[in-house]
Formats: structure tokens, sequence, C-alpha cells
């Protein structure tokens, strides 16, 4: 006997920038740089 499909259903959990934080900035950088570098102390050329 063959199971019935239930199609998944998509569940808005609100606005992604909030969710993960995006749009923010921080004064810390991710991991492209080494852990514990802050913003102010990197030179743009």
């Amino acid at each position: 006997m063959k199971e019935v499909y239930v199609a998944p259903v998509v569940e808005d959990l609100g606005a992604v920038s909030e969710l993960t934080l995006g749009q923010s900035q921080g004064s810390r950088l991710d991991a492209d740089f080494a852990a514990g570098t802050i913003f102010g102390d990197l030179t743009f050329s």
C-alpha cells in the first residue's frame, strides 16, 4: 500500500534580516578575519 503524499508547508517566521541579525553592523568582524579583530582596526586603500 502506498503512503499518501503530504506536501510541505512554508511557514512564515518573519523577516530574514531580523532572524539573522542581517543589515546590522557590529564592532567585530566575521570569520574572514582573525578572531576579535575590531572593525575600526582595518585600513582601506
